[in-house]
């Protein structure tokens, strides 16, 4: 049976919550598409400028669905503040676990299957890749947790992060570690376990976890190669090892840390 649906949300930019446009996004059995329209407001600014190359600054609506399997429905920047690889599957892995608790015996599972809207608007406000942002109809930001806090996490949650990760990898997690993960280590491209944090000075940073099924330090490597580009001229984030005792497996956690949205 095929089923239908339509989306939509205010596309903003930046700390500010500028806006820029508006977002709409509809499924019709398993045919997705996208449109993107910038607001006049937008487009009579002098600072406006096109927010992704394939989206002219113009007045008309702007299409947009996937050329294969493996594209985005959404136009490149827009997809770009989606999950890939990690995010995605703490996501799928979330959406499994509530749907199965809340199964009535004998009866057609009442979750209806995950969309490409889903894990777009499944991202943490704070920590969206970029500087684009999605606001609701009733003007909150997607995704914001109840309270209004940031769902990012604090250094010192390291630790917890990383049991529940692990958890993941090896197909054993929990409500509790899905609901943990839910928001924090789902905005991060990529395929290895990660989530952002807040460093110790509140500064937003990557927390890149080894996984269970490293046969060397990959963590260390990657620090390594940022400390030699740094050597080299390139400029590249700061990194350093961070290790965290009672941790699932032995190892480390490297934080590599990054730059707060403008």
């Amino acid at each position: 049976m095929s089923w239908a649906m339509q989306r939509g949300a205010t596309v903003c930019l930046g700390e500010g919550g500028v806006v820029v446009g508006q977002l709409a996004y509809s499924r019709s059995g398993v045919r997705e598409n996208s449109s993107f329209v910038y607001s006049q407001q937008w487009l009579q600014s002098i600072e406006r400028f096109s927010i992704s190359p394939d989206l002219a600054l113009t007045e008309t609506y702007q299409y947009h669905k996937a050329a294969s399997a493996n594209d985005s429905v959404f136009h490149f920047a827009i997809a770009d503040t989606a999950p890939d690889g990690w995010g995605c599957r703490v996501i799928a892995r979330d959406h499994a676990k509530r749907r199965n608790a809340h199964k009535p015996q004998g009866a057609e599972q009442p979750f209806a299957p995950l969309t490409s809207w889903d894990y777009l608007v499944g991202v943490d406000d704070f920590s969206r890749v970029g500087a684009l942002r999605l606001r609701d109809e009733t003007g909150n930001y997607l995704r914001t947790i109840e309270s209004g806090d940031r769902a990012t996490p604090p250094l010192l949650e390291l630790g917890s992060l990383l049991g529940a990760s692990h958890a993941v990898e090896q197909g054993r997690e929990t409500e509790a570690d899905l609901r943990y993960l839910r928001g924090r280590g789902t905005s991060l491209g990529g395929l290895r376990p990660k989530c952002s944090v807040l460093d110790d000075d509140g500064q937003l940073a990557i927390g890149k976890f080894p996984s269970v099924k490293d046969q060397r330090s990959v963590t260390k490597g990657e620090v390594l190669a940022l400390r030699l580009a740094v050597v080299a001229g390139i400029d590249a984030a700061q990194a350093r090892i961070g290790r965290y005792p009672g941790a699932p497996i032995p190892g480390s956690a490297e934080l590599q840390l990054g730059r707060k949205r403008g």
